[in-house]
């Protein structure tokens, strides 16, 4: 028996082993796809219909515990929360949080320019006044600005929803941890270890 956190058994199971779904969709959100049966049911079950069962070089079948966290994971999430945490594991990462992310102020456009890329300027605001003296005595005189519009990125907002996408995985996880203990894995031991819940709260 391997010992695995969470996150180690779902990256070997969907990543190294590469465990799919089945495409039923329906059945995932119903609750109706719970698959009993391992593998070598299904190779007798396509004998019987008069398939040859493909025994070629190459890649082989999916562990059967690699087999059986995909299945928890289908039943016990829903089935957008599923595919995200199946992703996520194939791809052997975790939701970007934004990590050292502020807002800071940049300009909306550039433009380029001999000494690099430098703020765009727009028009801004006209400005009327009439003069009184000189020889534009009593003559209406207009003035447009010009600007550097700016922006804020990333926003506070974006930043938020990065971090709560971050905290709905690290959940999903936590919910996946009972029934992958409970699910008769032959060969992996899951352990309650996590990955750190808030991590921008440690990051320097």
């Amino acid at each position: 028996m391997r010992q695995m956190p969470v996150r180690a058994a779902l990256e070997w199971a969907f990543g190294t082993e590469c465990a799919r779904f089945d495409h039923d969709e329906i059945g995932a959100v119903g609750g109706t796809g719970w698959r009993s049966y391992g593998m070598e049911y299904v190779a007798i079950q396509q004998e019987q219909l008069g398939a040859r069962v493909d025994t070629s070089p190459g890649r082989s079948w999916p562990h059967d515990d690699a087999e059986l966290i995909a299945t928890v994971v289908r039943n016990v999430l829903p089935w957008y929360a599923a595919t995200q945490v199946a992703d996520l594991a194939r791809a052997g990462r975790t939701p970007d949080w934004m990590p050292d992310a502020r807002p800071r102020c940049v300009p909306v456009k550039w433009r380029p320019s001999p000494a690099g890329p430098r703020a765009a300027q727009d028009h801004g605001d006209t400005f009327r006044y009439r003069a009184m003296k000189g020889r534009s005595g009593n003559r209406l005189i207009e003035l447009r600005s010009m600007c550097c519009p700016v922006t804020y990125y990333p926003t506070s907002g974006q930043i938020a929803a990065a971090r709560r996408a971050y905290l709905d995985w690290w959940g999903w996880l936590l919910a996946l941890q009972v029934p992958l203990r409970g699910a008769g894995l032959v060969s992996i031991d899951v352990t309650s270890a996590m990955p750190p819940m808030e991590p921008w709260k440690n990051s320097s």
